[in-house]
């Protein structure tokens, strides 16, 4: 008898709760309320001829510690900060004349000189009782930000877009550095991966995109990585209602977090109880600065060359055979990294980068 497929299987075992969502929920508020300096005190007084004010701009949302903080340096160096918050901005008065390079927010006049999209997201905005007006104010407010991100005249990660180079381009990428990454495949149909993937090792179920859903704005749920054996994998005979990442276990007795900003490398060594411990249990995470090996600093810059980035954190495994590639986030946090390791370090870097992408193109504009 053939096996039988997919369509058949789906009719035979519905899906019920995906795998990811069936462990003990880890839920978090974010709420909405505004920390950010310059949008509560007032921004420096700087203009061009033309009287608008030249800035950086960054979509991101209310809960962004590492803006918060940004903002507050860069009100002390005299540089203007806007804030566009995906969970406050819905209602925001608003004009943007691309040509004259003007954004025009809430009664002031804005000169975008600077860019950078963070966290700003469709599933944090407030949701209208309308549906059609949730739809239409979720569909157009992203392609705003992407249309004054790709505008502005110098953007922090300028080839990255929300989602891109997804997990499984940067894997191919990583390998074709020279780095070591776990065999990975991805699927809906879980019972099928055991024997796809080579070895007799435990497998990692992980997301294909975030690591947390926001099914309300403000409310989130945790989506992380489970362990599990193959045998207990191969009874997973539903199908999944969304693909996720099965990779192999490669055990390992600490991670590697090394941050890319500008032209540096950062590293730390991580050791964590578990996957998720960074939201589950923070306190129990050990941090350390690490001097990262020749090739494995040479293979991250070529990465971070290849991908146009900026601003990221790369996550890797610190294996007995060598270190081994796990993915890289365009829009990290790191004031957590540095309050393990007793270091300013990289909120210095991401200073000193963005008030000289600003200054170099101020001069070269209209002020």
């Amino acid at each position: 008898m053939s096996a039988p497929s997919t369509a058949e299987r789906a009719d035979r075992y519905p899906a019920t709760i995906p795998l990811l969502l069936r462990a003990e929920p880890f839920t978090a508020v974010a709420p909405n309320s505004c920390n950010d300096f310059q949008s509560r005190v007032g921004r420096p007084t700087v203009t061009d001829q033309d009287g608008a004010t030249p800035c950086v701009v960054v979509f991101t949302r209310a809960v962004d510690r590492e803006i918060d903080q940004l903002s507050l340096w860069l009100a002390a160096q005299g540089i203007p900060l806007l804030r566009i918050d995906s969970d406050r901005c819905p209602g925001a008065g608003m004009m943007w004349d691309p040509a004259a390079e003007i954004l025009h927010w809430e009664s002031h006049r804005f000169r975008p000189r600077v860019c950078w999209q963070r966290y700003f997201t469709t599933e944090s905005m407030p949701v209208p009782d309308d549906a059609l007006l949730a739809h239409y104010g979720r569909e157009q407010w992203p392609v705003f930000a992407s249309a004054l991100f790709g505008g502005a005249a110098r953007a922090v990660n300028a080839a990255i877009r929300p989602g891109h180079p997804d997990r499984v381009s940067q894997l191919a990428a990583a390998r074709a550095v020279g780095l070591s990454t776990p065999a990975t495949v991805v699927a809906t149909t879980l019972a099928d991966t055991a024997a796809a993937i080579p070895g007799g090792g435990d497998l990692l179920v992980k997301s294909l995109g975030r690591h947390a859903i926001e099914p309300r704005p403000g409310s989130l749920r945790g989506v992380f990585p489970r362990r599990m054996s193959r045998a207990r994998i191969a009874e997973e005979c539903g199908v999944e209602p969304a693909p996720v990442l099965v990779q192999e276990f490669v055990p390992a007795s600490s991670e590697l977090r090394v941050y890319a900003v500008g032209q540096r490398l950062i590293g730390y060594r991580i050791t964590r109880t578990s996957p998720d411990a960074i939201w589950t249990d923070p306190a129990s995470i050990r941090v350390e600065p690490v001097v990262l090996p020749p090739r494995l600093e040479a293979a991250l810059a070529e990465l971070t060359t290849l991908f146009g980035l900026d601003v990221a954190a790369y996550d890797l495994l610190d294996t007995e055979d060598g270190s081994v590639f796990l993915e890289v986030n365009t829009a990290c946090d790191w004031l957590w990294a540095e309050a393990g390791a007793g270091s300013e370090t990289i909120s210095v870097a991401v200073r000193e980068l963005v008030a000289g992408l600003y200054s170099a193109y101020r001069g070269a504009g209209r002020g």
